[in-house]
């Protein structure tokens, strides 16, 4: 796969280039080879073997122990730390909301905010950011990742990872590749086409090499019949061969069988402890192979100048406040307005009676469940924030609510989710039973019903048409509450859009039938290491086998194939005001490059920013869409934000290289609109 164009990283991607270490590959590697000249046999093969949530150095040599910690939310702080322990961090918004803005300049603020925590706690390598694939809706770990379109994620993760290296810290790629469930993830074997790999699954990991990421992180899962932590094809094929990566490569935790099937792979690390490369100590101790494995991680470090500085600078502990202020704004931009009847925003008057319950209404933190877990402080529930933005009205708190409770309220906000949503397991489609009885019982007996969903992907909403308004809000962290208060109350406007498209029903979506014969999400124990044997209740083959029968078809991409109705698209969201867009042009910037402009104006009464969304479809392709369709429809290839104050017109220009088009040549139909389904202006450009 052809990486893209160096013009089209500055142009459309916040202005970052691709970070440049402080110290060359070629110098770092000409010292990497000196120092592990100098290290015995034993010193290089403890090197390869972590140490929980380190590495241990070669203090003899000048090589120090070099900490990690898991990202996803921010710092997850670990006691495992040697040094630099950090006394709380910030408990950002998740990844899925981060991407949920569409806004690159704030993904670029909030990566940098991330990094500079890790320096503050001498951190030296965050385990992030993840990228896999959203193509189920009841993956545990869809929070921490980038949604289901390669386009929207490649541009998230390149925006990501440069921020965070320019604050001198190692940013981790993960999982790679094909971890897109947590369901017995050490124990499934994902199938998956060389097309779909091309196209979907790469694209957001060669983003992040392009974008000069220093690490990565194998998966749990086989691919195509291996483990991918112990798989050469996977490693040294697939990411050090085609896309071209030449530094730290690890293990996930405990996910590996084979210290010599490691050894000879491409790895260059087994985490947490080393315990199957140390169960091979005997064959590979001295051996060229684990030479390689040091000089690679030693390289590595050197390049970000690990070598020769101190980790470790507090001074950034004083930019928590302003850290505080970008989660605000992400959550805020985030948060996604999915039904609006005209309820909101609300204005209650004084007097006015607001119910707020729902197993989410005063748990804290507002975050998934896991390795990036992060507990935050100075924590604020739903119930509370709601009550201190609305401190005119009369709010109670009811867990349950009683039949009167709900008939005597002027407006019910129940806000809901799951009791585990994170890793190492799925969760249901559906919620909780007794959160749809309370939502169906709301929209029978209250005046007025307001549905907030916390959770990392679509959920089921047979009451949907009951109630007035739903919002989406995926784990907004310690500033999520403020920021879902602003929005209900209209001192925010919504903007967040969806980065994924919410099904009517599970069954309807492409990989539902992922489960093993037996197996269900309702199980309580989901984990599993290599090599255990399948649960009595699961039948069928062993390591259980996950089909990518939809091949490029994820997301938005199968709905339309396959013409089953979702409940919301792909790029939805509603605001407070409303657009138009107009003067839709295509002009040719270079050989191979085209700028798509279009003039967007809010029509509406109240500053608000919309997500322009730019699709490309080949038209050639309308006469082989049939049964079995050979090409989506459409795709998103380009996208903008723009904030625009009421009766304001702005042109956004949204860029299109040769890369983004098939190679068959003919005419493309470019879709410009607010979403898949809402699409409001479209051009022919012939190639």
């Amino acid at each position: 796969m052809a990486p893209r164009p160096k013009q089209r990283h500055a142009l459309s991607r916040a202005g970052l280039t691709p970070f440049e270490p402080p110290v060359s590959y070629d110098e770092a590697d000409r010292r990497a080879a000196q120092l592990v000249a100098q290290m015995s046999a034993e010193e290089k093969f403890d090197m390869v073997c972590g140490r929980g949530f380190y590495i241990g150095g070669c203090e003899r040599v000048g090589v120090p122990d070099i900490n990690f910690t898991d990202a996803t939310q921010g710092v997850h702080l670990r006691e495992q730390f040697p040094a630099g322990r950090l006394s709380q961090s910030v408990c950002f918004p998740s990844a899925l909301m981060l991407t949920s803005t569409w806004n690159r300049k704030l993904v670029a603020e909030y990566a940098r905010a991330v990094g500079e925590e890790c320096r503050a706690g001498g951190i030296h390598v965050l385990l992030g950011p993840g990228m896999n694939i959203y193509r189920i809706s009841q993956c545990g770990r869809n929070f921490e990742y980038t949604g289901e379109d390669p386009c929207l994620a490649a541009e998230m993760i390149y925006l990501y990872v440069t921020a965070v290296q320019q604050t001198g810290v190692i940013a981790t790629l993960k999982h790679f590749i094909a971890n897109e469930t947590d369901y017995w993830r050490k124990l499934s074997n994902s199938i998956v086409s060389g097309q779909a790999l091309q196209e979907i699954y790469l694209r957001a990991f060669q983003a992040g090499v392009e974008a000069g990421a220093l690490a990565v992180m194998t998966a749990y899962n086989r691919l195509n019949g291996e483990y991918c932590g112990e798989s050469s094809e996977a490693i040294d094929g697939l990411l050090r061969g085609q896309l071209g990566f030449r530094h730290l490569v690890m293990t996930d935790w405990s996910s590996v069988t084979d210290g010599e099937l490691v050894a000879h792979s491409g790895q260059d690390l087994e985490m947490p402890y080393g315990v199957c490369l140390k169960a091979a100590r005997d064959t590979l101790l001295g051996t060229p192979e684990i030479d390689r494995m040091v000089r690679s991680i030693v390289r590595t470090f050197a390049m970000m100048g690990f070598l020769d500085h101190d980790q470790e600078q507090r001074a950034y502990l004083v930019n928590l406040p302003l850290h505080e202020d970008v989660a605000y704004r992400v959550a805020c931009e985030g948060t996604i307005l999915l039904r609006n009847d005209g309820l909101l925003p609300m204005e209650p008057e004084r007097g006015q009676r607001i119910i707020v319950a729902g197993n989410w209404a005063t748990r804290t933190p507002i975050a998934g469940k896991g390795s990036g877990y992060v507990e935050g402080y100075d924590n604020e529930s739903y119930a509370d924030a709601i009550s201190g933005r609305f401190a005119a009205a009369r709010v109670l708190v009811r867990n349950p609510p009683s039949d009167a409770d709900l008939a005597a309220a002027d407006t019910v906000i129940i806000c809901t989710g799951f009791g585990y949503e994170g890793e190492g397991r799925d969760r249901p489609f559906r919620l909780p039973d007794a959160e749809n009885e309370l939502i169906e019982r709301a929209s029978r007996l209250a005046r007025r019903v307001v549905v907030v969903v916390t959770s990392g992907g679509g959920v089921a909403m047979e009451w949907h048409d009951s109630v007035n308004a739903i919002v989406h809000a995926p784990f907004g962290g310690q500033a999520g509450a403020e920021a879902l208060a602003a929005v209900l109350s209209g001192d925010v406007n919504p903007s967040g859009r969806l980065a994924f498209t919410i099904e009517q029903h599970f069954s309807d979506s492409p990989g539902a039938g992922y489960l093993p014969p037996g197996g269900s999400v309702d199980d309580p124990v989901q984990g599993g290491e290599p090599g255990t044997e399948r649960p009595d209740h699961i039948t069928g083959t062993w390591p259980y086998e996950i089909t990518y029968d939809e091949g490029v078809f994820v997301g938005y991409r199968w709905y339309d194939a396959k013409q089953r109705p979702v409940r919301y698209w792909f790029g939805h969201g509603l605001s407070y005001t409303t657009f138009s867009y107009a003067d839709l042009t295509v002009t040719v910037r270079e050989e191979g490059l085209w700028e798509v402009s279009v003039a967007v104006k809010n029509t509406g009464g109240m500053e608000g920013a919309e997500v322009v969304q730019l699709y490309v479809e080949h038209r050639a392709s309308e006469a082989r869409r049939q049964s079995p369709p050979e090409r989506p429809r459409r795709e998103l290839k380009a996208f903008d934000k723009v904030l625009l104050d009421p009766e304001e017109t702005r042109t956004v220009g949204l860029l299109l290289s040769a890369d983004d088009l098939t190679t068959v040549p003919g005419d493309y139909v470019l879709h410009v609109g607010s979403s898949y389904a809402d699409i409001r202006l479209k051009a022919t450009l012939t190639v």
